[in-house]
């Protein structure tokens, strides 16, 4: 974690409020890129949230950001859009279907918040994470593997829980679609990966974060089902779309009349995180 803060220093060059910058920085020896969206109501002197966005393996941050729908609420809101650029080719994270490499996103990610915490005002208790796919995966492996820097994580079409176990209780809201054939909701094969379900991995995730096993379910809107865990010392839900494919809840595309056109994901996702803060 960054020492120094980036509160009442000027903007860096080329990042104004209101706009999205395409950044660069070094980490792990590698030319690493993401996307800083900046709100329209940024302050140098008031701590903000940060949101981290990962796309799905062969997208882009750029292409995440306007999938996901949240830059309009980033603006609203009054946070700090992140949406990094994986590597590869196609480009990806190492989380979830991938074959081990020599990069190492979560350092990555360490460097990115450092990087982040000394240029802007960040309010270090409210960082979260949210991704779709292979992002979703990345996210959930972040939720583990640096629960002291992640407050909370939101994510569409691929919840993940470590084998070897998560050392902390984060936050974990996931949306997935019953008719999801790229990342099947009640598991199966991913790119040659035996991936356990959604389903199996909230399980997990319940445990780790004290709930009971059971759940108590809400229709949010037709076809749109919540389920929240039980007695749970720290906030854990998935919400199940019925006859949803591999997609992100309202983005462009997605046909109001059926289940997962019926509701912005990126509000959702909004909702539950901005819920959440680390304490002082």
């Amino acid at each position: 974690m960054s020492k120094e803060s980036g509160c009442n220093k000027p903007l860096p060059q080329g990042v104004q409020a209101g706009k999205t910058a395409l950044r660069t920085i070094s980490s792990g020896d590698l030319k690493r890129t993401y996307r800083l969206h900046l709100p329209a109501k940024a302050s140098t002197g008031k701590r903000m949230p940060v949101l981290l966005n990962f796309h799905g393996r062969t997208s882009s941050g750029a292409d995440q950001e306007y999938y996901s729908g949240l830059v309009p609420l980033s603006d609203r809101e009054t946070f700090i859009l992140v949406s990094p650029d994986g590597t590869g080719s196609p480009p990806g994270w190492s989380a979830g279907a991938t074959a081990s490499n020599s990069v190492d996103d979560v350092r990555f990610v360490n460097d990115l918040l450092d990087t982040l915490e000394r240029e802007l005002c960040v309010d270090t208790a409210r960082v979260y994470a949210t991704g779709f796919s292979n992002g979703a995966f990345m996210s959930s492996r972040l939720a583990c593997a640096m629960p002291e820097r992640i407050t909370a994580i939101a994510v569409v079409g691929g919840v993940h829980y470590a084998p070897e176990g998560c050392p902390a209780r984060v936050p974990v809201m996931a949306i997935h679609g019953t008719s999801d054939s790229v990342v099947p909701m009640t598991g199966g094969t991913v790119r040659a990966w035996r991936y356990p379900g959604a389903q199996a991995a909230m399980a997990e995730w319940a445990a780790t974060n004290g709930c009971s096993a059971s759940f108590t379910t809400t229709e949010l809107h037709p076809g749109v089902l919540l389920r929240d865990y039980d007695s749970c010392a720290t906030p854990t839900r998935i919400v199940v779309i019925d006859r949803a494919g591999h997609v992100w809840p309202g983005s462009p595309g997605t046909n109001a009349a059926d289940p997962a056109g019926s509701f912005s994901g990126a509000e959702m996702i909004w909702s539950f995180l901005a819920a959440a803060k680390r304490p002082s």
